[in-house]
C-alpha cells in the first residue's frame, strides 16, 4: 500500500502512517486523522487503506483523479487534516469493467497504463475487477496441448478489439490473431494485472467456461456433442459443447487449470451460458441440468469456487439450480433485480451501466446516482452484497463517473449542490463561483433526470438518411434536455480567470463539441426542411453551415490528443509484436470504430461511434458530403427515395440495402485500407474552443 502512495504522490509519501485495524460490525471501514504531524490513515484491509488515501486526498489537497483530463495526481504539500474521519463501508464486493470495456477502452493498454487503472481502482474501493487480460494465452495452450498447432489455435482467437466478444461467447476467428508472440506478450501482462491486484488485496474475476470451441473441435474429441449456436448479429455461427456431454467437461476443467498454471485461481469464474442467444434445447429441465454442470464443473476444480453470472441474459431454470453459495449475480445495469424478485434470494451486485460503446455524448442522471440505488436495493433485498461499475467504455462524462465511482461506497444520498461545488473545485482547481454555476447548469441540462438510461445518438457520427431514428443500437436520437442550457454552462466555464487544470482543458474542449454536435442536429433538420418545402436558398444554406461546423469540431478535437483517432492507431500498432499484425491490430481498431461488423453485411454499424478528430474529417464528413450531394442532385425531383431500406436492424436501416448505402459501403471499406492518421494539432485548446463559442453562440441563441 505505501508503494501505491509513492507511485502517486511521491514528494508527500513520507507524510502517511499506514495502520490495519478490526472491521466493524463485520464491514469494512477506514479512518483519517492527524496525529503526531502525521497523517494516519486506519483501514480494516488494503483497498480500505487506499480509501483512505485518496478521500484524504480529496477533503485536503483539492485530487480530482479522472479518465478524461487530470490523469495524474498533483499534490506537492500535505496539510493534517481538521477532523477525524470514520467511514464504514456498507457494499462488501465492488465489482468493476465488463468484457466490453476491454474493447472499447483497455484494448490497448500496456503495463503503465494498468498500473495506474489498478491503483485508481483500489483508490475508489473496487475489491473485485474482471481480471480476463492474457486469457488469450490460457486458450491457446490448452488448444496446443489438445493437439492443435500453433497456426489452427491462432486462427481461432479473434485480433484484440473484438476478443472480449469472443470471451463471450458471440464470435469467434474474427481478425484472428497471426503471432504467437503476442499471446505471450499478453500473458506477461496479465500476470503483472493479476499480482497487482492480489498485492492491493483484491480479488479478481477470471475466466470461467460456457462451452464455445472452435468448429473443428471433433477432430480432436470425436465423440463430442456439439451444436451450432445461430449467428449473433449477422456474423457466422458459432460452436457450443452441450454442457451435460462429458467433454464439456473434461474440456473446461482443462481451460481452468492452465488459467491455475498460468495465473493461479482465485476462486470466482465469470461465464454466461448462452449468452444473448438460445440453447440448443427447449425445456426446463434441460436448463436445470446446464446449470448443474457448470456449477459441478467449478466446484470439482476448486472447493471454493462462486460462479459469477451477469444478469444480462440469465435463465430462471439456470439459477435456481446452483446453491447459493455458488453463485454472485452482477446486475449489469441495476434494473433486474426488481424482475426477479431480487434474484431469488442469490447474492447480486446492483450495477451503473451508463455507456454503450464508449460513445462520448455527454448524459446520465446524476440524481439518480445521488439517490443511492444500492441502499434502496438492500433495504428490500438483504442479498444485495454490493455495487459495481459496468459501463462499455471509461473516456467520456467524467462527472457523471466522479459521482458514480463516490457511490460505489457511500451510504448516504448526498446532497447535489454541495456535491457539485466540491466536484467544481476539485476538478478546475479555483473557487470561482462560474465554475460552480457551471457545474450546476450541466446538472440542468445533459446530467438532468431526463437524461437517465441510454445516450442521445449524434449526428455528426450518425450514417446519413432522409429520417434519422438512430445513430447507433441502444440510443435515443431525440435531445433530452435544452442545448442553450448547456451553452450557458459553457459561457460560464470559459469565464473563469483562475482555472487551468487539465481537466478544465479537457472540459472546455468537450462541453464544447457537444454544444455543436447537438447544434448539428438542428442544423440537419433545417437542411432537410428546405429540401422537403423546395426551399433551395434554405437547403444550401443549412448544409453548408452544417459541413464548416463539422470541419470546426474535428479542428477543436485535435488539439486533445485523447481525442484524435492517430492517437489510438499509434497505441494499437505499439501493441502489435510483428509487422502483419500491426496491420491487424489497425484494422481491428479501425472497423470497431465504424463499421463494428459483420464486415460483408454489418448488422452493428457505428455502435462504437467517436466524436475524434480525424474521424469526423475523413469518415463521417465524407458520408454527409456524399448524401447532399445525393439530395441536390434530386433537389428538382423534390423526393429523395436513396436512404430507405425494406430490411432494417436494430431500427436502422441495412447496411446496403439502396444504391447510396452501397456507395457507402464502397467508400467505408476503402477508407478502412486507406486511412492515413494525421497527428494531434499544436493550437491551443481554450483559444479555438473561444473562438468557435463567439462563431456559433448566435446562431444558437437565434435558433
Amino acid at each position: 500500500m505505501l508503494n501505491l502512495i509513492k507511485r502517486n504522490t511521491p514528494e508527500i509519501a513520507d507524510r502517511f502512517e499506514l495502520e490495519i485495524i478490526d472491521r466493524r460490525d463485520g464491514k469494512g471501514v477506514y479512518e483519517i486523522e492527524a496525529l503526531n504531524d502525521k497523517i494516519v490513515l486506519r483501514g480494516d484491509c488494503k483497498i480500505s487503506l487506499a480509501m483512505a488515501y485518496y478521500r484524504y486526498l480529496k477533503d485536503n489537497c483539492g485530487v480530482n483523479l479522472s479518465h478524461c483530463g487530470n490523469e495524474y495526481i498533483n499534490a506537492t504539500e500535505a496539510p493534517l487534516p481538521k477532523d477525524k474521519t470514520v467511514h464504514i463501508i456498507e457494499q462488501e464486493k465492488r465489482a468493476y469493467m465488463n468484457y466490453c470495456t476491454l474493447g472499447y477502452s483497455a484494448c490497448w493498454w500496456d503495463w503503465d497504463r494498468w498500473e495506474r487503472e489498478i491503483d485508481f481502482m483500489a483508490m475508489r474501493g473496487i475489491n473485485m475487477p474482471l481480471s480476463v487480460v492474457g486469457y488469450e494465452a490460457v486458450l491457446f495452450y490448452t488448444l496446443k496441448d489438445l493437439g492443435y498447432t500453433d497456426n489452427e489455435a491462432l486462427e481461432y482467437i479473434s485480433g484484440p478489439a473484438y476478443w472480449p466478444w469472443q470471451m463471450m461467447t458471440n464470435i469467434d476467428s474474427y481478425f484472428s490473431l497471426t503471432d504467437k508472440n503476442y499471446i505471450d506478450k499478453k500473458l506477461e501482462l496479465g500476470k503483472k494485472i493479476i499480482d497487482r491486484e492480489l498485492e492491493l488485496g483484491m480479488t479478481p474475476i477470471q475466466q470461467g467456461f460456457a462451452g464455445q470451441v472452435p468448429k473443428n473441435f471433433k477432430r480432436f474429441m470425436p465423440k463430442t456433442r456439439m451444436y451450432p449456436l445461430p449467428a449473433w448479429c449477422g456474423f457466422y455461427v458459432t460452436y457450443q459443447i452441450d454442457p451435460l456431454d462429458v467433454n464439456f467437461r473434461k474440456f473446461g476443467l482443462a481451460l481452468l487449470e492452465k488459467q491455475r498454471q498460468l495465473f493461479g485461481a482465485h476462486h470466482y469464474y465469470a461465464c454466461d451460458p448462452f449468452h444473448e442467444n438460445e440453447p440448443p434445447i427447449k425445456g426446463d429441465k434441460y436448463l436445470n441440468n446446464v446449470g448443474k454442470a457448470i456449477s459441478d464443473m467449478y466446484t470439482s476444480f476448486d472447493s471454493q469456487a462462486v460462479w459469477v453470472m451477469q444478469a444480462w441474459s440469465l435463465r430462471e431454470q439456470i439459477v435456481k439450480s446452483v446453491d447459493k453459495d455458488k453463485l454472485l449475480i452482477l446486475d449489469i445495469d441495476g434494473s433486474k433485480c426488481a424482475k426477479t424478485d431480487g434474484f431469488w434470494g442469490y447474492n447480486f451486485v446492483s450495477g451503473t451501466l451508463h455507456n454503450f460503446g464508449d460513445r462520448n455524448s455527454l448524459h446520465g442522471s446524476i440524481q439518480a446516482l445521488a439517490d443511492n440505488p444500492f441502499s434502496q436495493k438492500k433495504e428490500k433485498y438483504e442479498n444485495a452484497v454490493g455495487t459495481g461499475l459496468f459501463m462499455e467504455g471509461i473516456f467520456q462524462n467524467p462527472l457523471y463517473y466522479d459521482l458514480a465511482s463516490d457511490m460505489l461506497t457511500r451510504n448516504d444520498k448526498p446532497e447535489l449542490d454541495a456535491w457539485l461545488k466540491d466536484y467544481a473545485h476539485r476538478r478546475y482547481g479555483s473557487d470561482e463561483d462560474c465554475l460552480f454555476e457551471a457545474v450546476k447548469l450541466l446538472r440542468d441540462s445533459c446530467y438532468s433526470e431526463k437524461c437517465v438510461g441510454r445516450e442521445t445518438g449524434s449526428i455528426i457520427c450518425a450514417r446519413p438518411a432522409t429520417e434519422l431514428r438512430h445513430t447507433a443500437p441502444n440510443d435515443f436520437f431525440e435531445l433530452r434536455y435544452d442545448n442553450k442550457i448547456l451553452l450557458k454552462a459553457l459561457h460560464k466555464l470559459i469565464s473563469a480567470i483562475d482555472a487551468d487544470t487539465d481537466g478544465y482543458r479537457f472540459d472546455v474542449c468537450d462541453i464544447t463539441r457537444q454544444v455543436l454536435s447537438n447544434f448539428a442536429k438542428e442544423l440537419y433538420l433545417r437542411s432537410m426542411d428546405g429540401f422537403n418545402q423546395k426551399d433551395i436558398r434554405k437547403f444550401e444554406r443549412n448544409v453548408n453551415l452544417f459541413v464548416k461546423l463539422l470541419e470546426d469540431v474535428d479542428r477543436l478535437l485535435a488539439t486533445r490528443p485523447e481525442l484524435c483517432l492517430s492517437t489510438h492507431l499509434k497505441q494499437a500498432r505499439e501493441c502489435a509484436c510483428s509487422d502483419k499484425d500491426r496491420q491487424n491490430f489497425e484494422i481491428n481498431e479501425l472497423c470497431l470504430l465504424t463499421i463494428w461488423g459483420p464486415i460483408r453485411n454489418s448488422q452493428l454499424y457505428d455502435y462504437a461511434w467517436k466524436e475524434w478528430s480525424g474521424l469526423i474529417k475523413t469518415f463521417y464528413l465524407p458520408r454527409w458530403y456524399s448524401f447532399f450531394e445525393q439530395l441536390a442532385a434530386d433537389f428538382k425531383k423534390r423526393k429523395c427515395k436513396t436512404t430507405t431500406t425494406k430490411r432494417k436492424h436494430n431500427d436502422r436501416e441495412d447496411y446496403a440495402g439502396t444504391p447510396f448505402y452501397r456507395n457507402v459501403e464502397k467508400f467505408e471499406k476503402n477508407w478502412l485500407s486507406h486511412y492515413k492518421p494525421e497527428e494531434p494539432s499544436n493550437e491551443d485548446t481554450l483559444e479555438v474552443a473561444k473562438e468557435l463559442i463567439e462563431k456559433y453562440t448566435p446562431m444558437i441563441m437565434d435558433n
